[in-house]
């Protein structure tokens, strides 16, 4: 058995780079296409590219508004005769549903004078404006933006003695090993 010296290894080595390095200049012809699956060094970390994309995002749209305060005006006009009678009858028809005998009687009577009751203080005092005051109010609105988005990687390899960029979907760093095709085809 032949044995191997480190002179067999580097004229097998310089050989093997050259054959690559035909085969990827395209000077020699293959009688069909091969492909082949070879490791190659990455020689610096990878560069981002960068591409300018538009996406909907959310945006914050603040206003001021004048928001009315509410407060109770007394003294306000006397509830009418024909309020207060409505009422009180609205209120018995209420009280009547409830109860049974004896019990349906009270709770109608109690139904009038509450009915009676709500119209009087209704008609003494009123919600009205009292003044106004700005408050912040805010919404979230979806609007298109252009935003920068990493769209690929450019790698920087070696192989045949050559350096080579190639674009990869992942980032790659220095000394890190990526597997490549190589595919052999004749030019005509």
């Amino acid at each position: 058995m032949k044995q191997i010296t480190s002179q067999t290894i580097q004229k097998m080595t310089t050989q093997l780079a050259l054959n690559v390095t035909l085969a990827v200049s395209g000077l020699v012809v293959a009688s069909s296409a091969q492909a082949q699956t070879m490791l190659v060094k990455v020689l610096q970390n990878s560069d981002e590219i960068v591409a300018q994309v538009y996406q909907e995002v959310p945006v914050k749209s603040c206003r001021f508004e004048k928001i009315p305060i509410y407060g109770t005006q007394a003294g306000g006009q006397q509830a009418s005769t024909a309020d207060v009678v409505a009422s009180a009858i609205f209120g018995g028809l209420l009280g009547n549903q409830i109860g049974g005998g004896a019990g349906k009687d009270a709770a109608t009577i109690l139904g009038a004078i509450a009915g009676a009751d709500i119209a009087n203080k209704k008609g003494k005092s009123k919600q009205v404006i009292v003044g106004h005051k700005q408050q912040e109010v805010c919404d979230v609105v979806m609007q298109q933006r252009s935003v920068s988005q990493v769209t690929g990687y450019k790698t920087y390899i070696e192989f045949g003695g050559n350096i080579w960029q190639m674009t990869t979907t992942i980032p790659y760093t220095t000394g890190e090993f990526l597997s490549v095709n190589v595919d052999i085809t004749p030019t005509e």
